[in-house]
């Protein structure tokens, strides 16, 4: 009962204002008739002296209401306008403990109040006021008095107002009283409606419902004070006490039928409430409120009027569960039990496990929304020792909860692998969210069947006794050698590398970040200095440095980005460079292909036509991805792990996408330029008996592999610890893309090493101050047909000639 709502007369003034209630029974008693009116709540003094009126329905000097305490004493006092008169009782101010205060006024009989369920005191005559009573305030307040200034705050918490529009006998006020307390289960029946309120803090107030566990288990829905973590212990010690105060007396089938009902739609009231809510602070109440539902339905099946020779059996549904009860007489012969009958979620029990020398009871309950209530179980607060193991990872419930109590209990083998054993086949109920984290490669995914252990008072999941034999990430079959409720526990845990590993990965991307950043650096002086050679100036070369580049700036950023912290402005910036900048080096390599298929494949269009839209491609689309993957979820870059997109809601996407997009195209146009290769290859052979066309061919593949960016293949095979293989390769190929990319096609190319030969001659000749010797061209002039004398090399970036467009162009493999 510790719980209400609390007003604290030092801190603003605090009170509760329920609305104006003029021209009702409320502000006036004489319009209630002849069958009067009856408040009632719980009050708990929070200290030591009282100052003023707690509770008003209408001024002192107006109908109404009144309740009045200080420190000498108190008293209640009801008003009537029309014959101005005044019925006034005295009262005893409560403790810091609650006290139930109920009072009743009919014409007839005046007023009386009664405390605690007892009778107190009294006022059957009356007497009349020589107050005026033209002046009405119809206000109803809690915590002071309802004038226009509601001066005189009191300190204090209340609870449960209600009004009932009949004075209620003193046999329903016990009994009320009662039920409030969880000391019976009778609840007193009203002739219509009952008033009640809503608190300005949302509490549901005490409804008139049809259960009688209504008034214990609508205390379950309103606020606590003080630490709401609190709240769970006067619950539970609600819930425990609620089994044992059930009649101890035969109920018949429609009874216990009706009973069921209204108890679990009292429950499914209780548990939509607005201030219910689906996380670990609240798991405890729910196991007690699950552990409450069982006992209840336990006891009632004992109850149960049956017949001698059959079987006696109530079974139904509701938002909550569904249920079934059974009771079976003495050596009835039961092949076997399955409950629910029908469906795939069941637990069964064998023929051979029930003893049958006396008679028994089955009570089954199949949850339908407990388990998302337990989304957030803290590994150390079970007993499944696995789990204990990955204590950073919560534990999910990942299935409906299911239960099964059988009176006596039946007998079942101690060894899991021998029968007879339970067997409880459960369909997993997962959210999008944690489809998502099962079925990603790089978690890994533990599966326990679990059950709720009480032996502690307190619902504690543990798989003591159970073992999972079957199933998939889809449905799980468990044996267990006890009964009691039973759900799919799952847990994720992310794939981690040893630390060596780890250690190894790390000092490979260091490494050959590094070797890769120096090399890219010296292709890119390389081809500045050579751009005024014809054959380094043109598209291809372009391409090759515009890739170099972004490869450049993303793998710099790379290495700076571990030096900060998650979570923090600086990396969430260097994820955002980082996502745009590799971006950037797979348009390129995208651009490197498509330009191989039109130079080798499929020979089109001129050089100058074309690279407007290679740089739309290389720099443009990355940043429109970028700009769109910022726009719609800019808190999963750099939040999580490292500076980087998101692997939890799917953010990566923005980069995944567009990379294996890339990968693909380029395998493709691969794997046509290969054949080429081949084809070309093979008639040499046949012309000039030429048999390394395989040996080209291997050539040509390894010189194509790093500006394609297949190696990158590697990271979508490197998925989890299984292919650790994968891992390592792709650390060493990807972080070295650099160096074969200088090796390939700048120290080993043999245009590259012409050209810078030519150069050094030019430079030579420069420093000698020979100005006006007649040069031998370059061959690369004559193989582009400049077959006269000397022609001045032009200086302008895109070679504008068509020749090379309009052929076969292998100088580009």
């Amino acid at each position: 009962m510790n719980k209400g709502i609390y007003l604290n007369g030092d801190r603003g003034a605090t009170f509760l204002h329920f609305g104006n209630y003029k021209n009702s029974c409320i502000s006036d008693p004489t319009l209630c008739g002849p069958q009067g009116v009856t408040f009632s709540f719980f009050w708990k003094n929070q200290e030591t002296q009282s100052r003023f009126a707690f509770a008003s329905g209408g001024k002192i000097i107006s109908n109404g209401f009144s309740v009045f305490t200080n420190p000498m004493g108190g008293y209640v006092e009801i008003y009537t306008r029309g014959n101005s008169r005044r019925w006034k009782a005295k009262i005893k101010p409560p403790g810091p403990f609650w006290t139930h205060i109920l009072f009743t006024w009919t014409m007839k009989d005046g007023l009386k109040v009664y405390i605690n369920g007892t009778f107190n005191s009294s006022d059957e005559v009356g007497s009349v006021s020589e107050n005026n009573y033209d002046d009405t305030y119809t206000d109803l307040v809690i915590g002071t008095g309802n004038v226009p200034t509601y001066g005189h705050i009191v300190t204090g918490a209340f609870d449960e107002f209600v009004i009932w529009e009949r004075a209620l006998s003193p046999r329903e006020i016990c009994l009320y009283y009662k039920a409030a307390r969880a000391d019976d289960t009778v609840f007193p029946p009203t002739t219509e409606t009952p008033s009640y309120v809503r608190t300005t803090t949302d509490s549901i107030g005490l409804q008139a419902v049809t259960s009688p566990h209504h008034a214990v288990l609508s205390n379950l829905s309103e606020d606590v004070p003080g630490a709401e973590a609190a709240a769970s212990m006067p619950v539970m010690a609600l819930l425990q006490s609620l089994p044992f105060s059930l009649p101890n007396k035969t109920i018949p089938q429609d009874s216990a039928h009706n009973l069921t009902q209204s108890l679990l739609k009292s429950v499914d009231e209780v548990m939509s409430s607005s201030n219910w809510k689906e996380d670990e602070q609240w798991t405890p109440v729910v196991s007690g409120l699950i552990d409450t539902v069982d006992k209840v339905m336990v006891h009632m099946v004992s109850k149960l009027q049956s017949k001698s020779d059959m079987p006696v059996t109530i079974g139904g549904k509701s938002y909550v569960a569904d249920y079934s009860l059974m009771k079976i007489p003495q050596n009835y012969n039961l092949s076997s039990y399955r409950f629910p009958m029908q469906g795939k979620n069941y637990i069964s029990v064998p023929g051979e496990a029930f003893a049958m020398q006396t008679q028994t009871t089955i009570v089954g309950l199949f949850y339908h929304n407990m388990h998302n209530y337990y989304k957030q179980i803290n590994p150390l607060r079970t007993r499944i020792n696995e789990a204990a193991d990955y204590k950073d990872y919560k534990i999910q419930v990942a299935s409906y909860l299911i239960s099964l109590k059988v009176e006596p209990l039946p007998a079942l083998s101690f060894n899991l692998s021998t029968e007879p054993l339970i067997r409880i086949v459960l369909t997993h109920q997962l959210s999008k969210e944690q489809q998502l984290q099962a079925s990603n490669q790089s978690n890994k995914v533990f599966l326990y069947c679990g059950f709720l252990d009480y032996s502690s008072k307190e619902g504690v999941w543990s798989n003591e006794g159970c073992m999972r034999t079957g199933g998939n990430l889809s449905y799980s079959i468990c044996v267990c050698n006890h009964l009691t409720n039973f759900a799919i526990l799952m847990q994720v845990v992310p794939v981690e590398l040893a630390k060596s590993h780890q250690i190894a990965l790390s000092t490979i991307t260091y490494v050959g970040c590094s070797i890769s950043i120096f090399c890219l650096a010296i292709t890119l002086v390389t081809f500045a200095v050579l751009s005024s050679v014809s054959t380094i100036r043109n598209q291809r070369y372009h391409i090759h440095a515009n890739l170099s580049f972004a490869i450049l700036v993303a793998q710099i950023l790379l290495l700076i980005s571990f030096r900060f912290e998650p979570g923090t402005m600086p990396c969430k910036v260097m994820a955002v460079l980082l996502h745009f900048f590799f971006l950037c080096a797979f348009a390129w390599m995208l651009v490197e292909g498509l330009h191989l298929y039109s130079m080798v494949v499929k020979v089109f269009g001129s050089e100058g036509s074309k690279h407007f839209y290679y740089y739309g491609i290389g720099w443009g689309s990355p940043l429109v991805i970028c700009v769109v993957s910022m726009t719609s979820s800019l808190g999963s870059y750099g939040e999580v792990g490292n500076c980087w997109l998101s692997l939890q809601n799917g953010a990566i996407w923005a980069f995944v996408a567009p990379a294996l997009f890339v990968i693909m195209v380029n395998i493709g146009i691969l794997i046509a330029v290969t054949r080429i290769i081949s084809r070309i290859s093979a008639e040499n052979y046949k012309v000039h008996g030429d048999a390394n066309s395989v040996k080209l061919t291997a050539k040509a593949v390894a010189v194509l592999l790093p500006i394609l960016g297949i190696s990158w293949i590697f990271g979508v095979l490197a998925v989890n610890d299984h292919s650790l293989l994968f891992q390592y390769m792709f650390a060493a190929f990807n972080s070295l893309q650099g160096f074969f990319i200088f090796l390939f096609h700048c120290l080993l190319n043999s245009e590259v090493r012409a050209a810078f030969k030519h150069k050094t001659k030019v430079w030579s000749l420069t420093s000698s101050s020979i100005r006006n010797i007649n040069v031998k061209p370059f061959n690369s002039d004559i193989m582009n047909g400049n077959k006269g004398g000397v022609s001045p090399t032009k200086m302008h970036t895109w070679d504008k000639s068509t020749n090379s467009a309009n052929r076969i162009d292998l100088s580009a493999v």
